[in-house]
C-alpha cells in the first residue's frame, strides 16, 4: 500500500491524538477506602453531633477531616474494643459516647466508644480529633 502525502500528514496527528487520548480520557474516581459515619453523644450538649468522614482523600462533613484521618491512620486498631482480659481502671472519665460505622480501610466496621474506664478512655483519646 503506497504512502501518500495525505497519509503522511495523518500519521503524526493520529499518533499525537492517541497519546493525548490516554492523558485526557476521563477516569473513574475511586471511592474512598475510609468512609465513616460518626455520631457523638454528649449529655451536656443539646444535640447529637453527626459527621461523615472520608479519608484518602480527606473530606466529608467533619469539621477537621485531615486531623481526624491522621488520628485514624496513626492508630487504626482503636476501632476494636479492649479485650475482655484487659486490666482497666473503673474510673469514669466523662459521659460522652460515640458510634462509628462504615468503611475503615475498605473493611465494614461498627463500633461504640465511651469513657467509662481507663481502657475506653485510651481509645477515646487516641481518636480525639475524630469526635470533632
Amino acid at each position: 500500500m503506497p504512502v501518500t502525502r495525505l497519509t503522511r500528514g495523518l500519521l503524526p496527528a493520529l499518533a499525537a491524538a492517541t497519546a493525548l487520548g490516554g492523558l485526557l480520557a476521563p477516569t473513574a474516581t475511586a471511592a474512598p477506602a475510609t468512609d465513616l459515619t460518626i455520631s457523638v453523644y454528649d449529655p451536656l450538649a443539646p444535640v447529637v453531633r453527626e459527621y461523615r468522614l472520608t479519608c484518602d482523600p480527606d473530606g466529608g462533613t467533619h469539621p477537621r477531616p485531615k486531623a481526624a484521618c491522621e488520628a485514624i491512620r496513626r492508630s487504626p486498631g482503636t476501632i476494636k474494643p479492649p479485650p475482655p482480659t484487659a486490666h482497666c481502671y473503673d474510673r469514669v472519665f466523662g459521659p460522652q459516647r460515640a458510634k462509628v460505622s462504615g468503611l475503615l480501610f475498605g473493611v465494614d466496621v461498627a463500633a461504640t466508644f465511651s469513657r467509662v474506664n481507663s481502657c475506653e478512655e485510651d481509645r477515646w483519646q487516641a481518636w480525639l480529633p475524630v469526635w470533632g
